[in-house]
């Protein structure tokens, strides 16, 4: 089996994009500790992995989030290891066959809030919340707990004064912006192509919970100018489905 960075042995893959792929790992130095390796192509240039590096980070000092153990780069690719996590909520849904109940939701709406939240307080916001990118963990009391993956999309929203050398909230940039997220789940902010910010997160959140829930109004359709006119026009009620109303 192919051993990278001198550590982990590559078990099987897990998935694959258009950037590179993730795999089952294990550390061959300590005895049945597993982990996930995302790997990138080193000659895509808009890669991400750099990014997501820098996040986690700057995420390890918070409570319940995904731990970075390793990351590197080799002459055709870069690699992070990081904690393996179990199935995504849209998985766990289509497992169940059937919605979530209200308290179920209503639980997972705390779980993940919170770790939207954390990523937030880094000065970030994510651009992409939705149900595949909320992961249960794999083993023991780590299956309650909700992480938020996948910052390959994030932007920082804070820059330092210029003046006073203190982080500030930083301008949104003008004009037209490039899409960045999910068409089913991002808010009429980003369809628009404008800056996103943390309330853009949050709409994504809401629309999160609504699909796990009720099922969103607009979710069998796939164009995005159809989604963004059925999402404009949708009502709370229409939304929530009286449920919440």
């Amino acid at each position: 089996m192919q051993i990278v960075g001198g550590r982990w042995r590559v078990i099987g893959k897990l998935g694959e994009g258009g950037m590179g792929a993730v795999y089952k790992v294990e550390d061959k130095n300590r005895k049945n500790f597993f982990a996930a390796m995302k790997v990138e192509d080193d000659s895509y240039e808009g890669g991400v992995l750099k990014l997501e590096v820098f996040i986690l980070k700057k995420l390890q000092t918070m409570r319940d989030t995904v731990k970075l153990y390793d990351s590197g780069k080799r002459d055709k690719y870069c690699f992070m290891v990081m904690t393996l996590c179990g199935k995504d909520l849209m998985t766990l849904k289509r497992l169940s066959a059937r919605p979530f109940s209200e308290s179920t939701t209503l639980r997972l709406a705390i779980s993940t809030l919170y770790a939207i939240k954390q990523v937030h307080e880094i000065g970030y916001v994510h651009r992409d919340i939705k149900p595949g990118n909320c992961m249960i963990g794999k083993y023991g009391r780590d299956t309650r707990m909700i992480y938020l993956i996948d910052f390959g999309m994030a932007r920082s929203f804070v820059a330092k004064d210029l003046t006073t050398g203190q982080l500030a909230i930083r301008k949104p940039r003008e004009g037209e912006q490039l899409f960045r997220g999910t068409p089913r789940y991002c808010s009429l902010n980003t369809h628009h192509r404008k800056e996103q910010g943390r309330v853009d997160d949050l709409w994504s959140w809401l629309y999160m919970l609504v699909e796990l829930h009720v099922g969103l109004p607009w979710n069998r359709l796939v164009d995005e100018k159809e989604i963004y006119a059925r999402k404009s026009q949708c009502t709370p009620k229409q939304l929530f489905r009286v449920r919440f109303v």
